[in-house]
């Protein structure tokens, strides 16, 4: 059974997807545990048991969210999250009524509408993107859900410094596995030598989490425009001991 996940809120400035306007947004503390078990990173979620799951649903309130929403049936996902002195762990519960799947690669990850705007092309289909950041350092990766033969796809890019040179970092660890409802659980394993960072700083990381969510499977992008949908969750990751 997940528990829910504690929450205490902080006024901070992010500027939320590509609108390159701030907004002033609340932000929470998701506590992350450590484990002292072994997590096997296969799709099975037996070793989740008790860790806080963070939900991510049209019907949760606190999100900040685009485009119109049909209820939780049209979206419904979880995260949960656990590390040890070599790893993070997430674990992830995905349930959607109408899956929309493609590889995005990171080159392309950039589409220019009819009227010139650069828009970020992952938005136009079902993806999750974990975005850890502060001043000097800026890691993300986008991870797509699986669908018979597709999937799933995923890519992460590390900037580092003030000036956000990038740096090498290697792909994380992803299986998932299918439910008998249609949904699907996936569990990611990043190597802390991999994210450049260090569990037991002292401050707080801050995070973004965006869900997009498209049901318009083979159709142009330009026609999925009217019907972009997206959640986003903002908030800090504290490393518990």
């Amino acid at each position: 059974m997940m528990e829910p996940i504690m929450l205490s809120w902080r006024w901070v400035w992010v500027v939320v997807l590509a609108g390159f306007v701030p907004r002033m947004l609340y932000a929470a503390d998701w506590r992350v545990p450590r484990t002292d078990r072994e997590i096997r990173v296969d799709g099975q979620l037996d070793e989740w048991q008790g860790i806080p799951a963070l939900t991510l649903s049209p019907e949760v309130e606190g999100l900040e969210s685009g485009g119109v929403f049909s209820g939780e049936t049209d979206v419904y996902l979880t995260l949960q999250a656990a590390w040890d002195p070599e790893r993070l762990y997430v674990a992830i519960v995905w349930r959607d009524d109408e899956w929309d799947i493609e590889e995005v690669k990171r080159r392309d990850a950039v589409w220019v509408d009819p009227q010139g705007k650069r828009r970020d092309r992952l938005l136009f289909f079902d993806n999750l993107k974990l975005h850890f950041h502060e001043a000097d350092y800026d890691y993300v990766f986008w991870l797509s859900p699986r669908k018979d033969d597709q999937g799933p796809y995923f890519w992460c890019r590390l900037l580092e410094g003030y000036r956000r040179l990038e740096r090498a970092s290697l792909d994380p660890l992803v299986s998932t596995s299918l439910r008998d409802d249609g949904s699907q659980q996936m569990e990611v394993m990043f190597f802390w030598k991999q994210l450049r960072q260090d569990p037991k700083r002292k401050k707080p990381l801050p995070v973004t989490v965006i869900l997009a969510d498209s049901d318009q499977p083979r159709v142009s992008l330009e026609s999925k425009l009217p019907h972009l949908k997206w959640l986003a969750w903002v908030g800090y990751i504290q490393f518990i001991e």
